[in-house]
């Protein structure tokens, strides 16, 4: 048995904050935000063949009928947790779901009524104790022992928190997607190459704006040869996951629902109902992408031994859960936050111009920082306190930044202010 030494460096169940019991609101209609699931079209697709959902579903898609399917309900009352995982199906090709690891995995927080949607990236190299098992290992390995479920019940034990339901997509599965919606425009932040024949995965991408067939969107998804290794990595599945959301809003792609009727269903596993399914493939176009805060595991890469390790954090840990799952607020006012605002030097007037316009709002501690290129807009909340509220009420106010992705982003990438930094870009 490993000692309590052995053992103090690897994340184990946090305390579940208590809460009081809130008044019950009101229902809305802003479920349709939960196609942000990367994946889900696909799934949708999926069982509207295996379990044989109406056929008017499908007609409906197929033809411009004059009476719609009414794609709007409410959404539950209560939090739901969706864990997605894509699958490496390097190591056995005739099953995706057996034996191969969950290299990506995002945990999607939907709060009640489906009011707002965080996600929670898990770096594959997390050092965790898979569920039943005493050996400590990387989280990723939970899903070649066991599958999802295995994969969900080391989720809920490391980080306490409950999961209502899984996607697992393989790698192959998002290639084939990606091709069947004509490419994936996005922009590519910097030159990509890098070539393993044993794994035959051959990567060379230009900096630039792009649009990748789905053979080069896995090459991206799986870069991790720079800097930052596998945390560069997981930014790029974020700056992925919110181009895909961009792409499904495109009307041109719910035609293209038959053509992935034809192949998609060996690639997808979910334990999600084809009655919530079947309604959730027509609703991208009503995501507002700059509203989804997205978060990496706080941590660092271990500096001892052969094995790569992501050894977390467990305080910064346990204070992202409680604010990106539990929704938890410290109120902070204006004139207390400390802002930066990183720049490409080709866009200081607009920089400047942010400058005035956070000042107004009442921010007076704000550094400017200009960088020889910055490859994409955001926004990167360092301090934890900070309420999406906060930023989302700046976006409704500055036009600078009202189209800008929120990413929380303790690990201090591009950190220029305490609490969030403000990234132009020279696009």
């Amino acid at each position: 048995m490993n000692t309590i030494e052995e053992r103090t460096h690897i994340y184990r169940v946090p305390i579940r904050p208590q809460y009081k019991r809130r008044r019950r609101q009101k229902k809305n209609n802003n479920f349709p935000k939960l196609i942000l699931l990367i994946g889900l079209i696909c799934v949708a697709i999926f069982y509207f063949v295996n379990n044989k959902v109406e056929n008017n579903i499908l007609a409906s898609s197929e033809t411009k009928s004059h009476n719609p399917i009414d794609l709007s309900f409410n959404f539950s009352p209560r939090r739901q947790n969706i864990l997605l995982m894509g699958v490496d199906v390097a190591t056995n090709s005739e099953n995706p779901f057996k034996g191969n690891r969950s290299d990506t995995m995002l945990l999607i927080s939907i709060a009640p009524y489906g009011k707002n949607i965080n996600v929670i990236s898990i770096p594959r190299d997390s050092k965790v104790y898979i569920a039943g098992r005493n050996k400590a290992d990387k989280i990723n390995h939970a899903f070649a022992f066991g599958g999802a479920k295995l994969a969900v019940r080391t989720v809920e034990e490391t980080f306490g928190v409950k999961i209502n339901n899984y996607v697992a997509i393989s790698n192959e599965g998002v290639i084939k997607m990606i091709d069947t919606l004509g490419g994936l425009p996005i922009y590519i932040e910097k030159n990509m190459k890098y070539d393993d024949y044993s794994a035959n995965l051959h990567i060379n991408l230009k900096q630039g704006n792009q649009i990748l067939s789905g053979r080069q969107t896995e090459g991206y998804l799986r870069f991790r040869h720079d800097s930052f290794g596998d945390i560069g990595r997981i930014r790029r599945q974020q700056w992925f996951f919110n181009a895909l959301l961009e792409r499904l809003k495109d009307p041109t792609v719910i035609v293209k629902i038959p053509e992935l009727l034809k192949i998609i269903p060996e690639y997808i596993q979910t334990d999600l109902s084809a009655y919530d399914l079947a309604k959730f493939a027509g609703m991208a176009k009503n995501v507002d992408t700059s509203t989804i805060q997205i978060a990496t595991i706080p941590g660092s890469p271990s500096t001892k031994g052969v094995i790569s390790y992501w050894i977390i954090d467990p305080i910064r840990t346990q204070d992202l859960i409680n604010k990106m799952v539990y929704r938890n607020k410290t109120d902070i006012e204006y004139k207390d936050l400390n802002v930066g605002i990183l720049y490409a030097n080709a866009k200081e007037d607009t920089a400047n111009i942010l400058k005035q316009e956070l000042e107004a709002k009442g921010i007076v501690n704000i550094k400017m920082q200009p960088a020889s290129s910055a490859s994409k807009d955001y926004i990167a909340i360092h301090n934890l306190d900070i309420a999406g509220e906060m930023i989302n009420d700046l976006k409704k106010t500055i036009p600078e930044i009202k189209d800008q992705h929120t990413i929380y982003d303790p690990i201090g990438i591009n950190r220029t202010g305490k609490d969030f930094t403000i990234v132009i870009s020279d696009l």
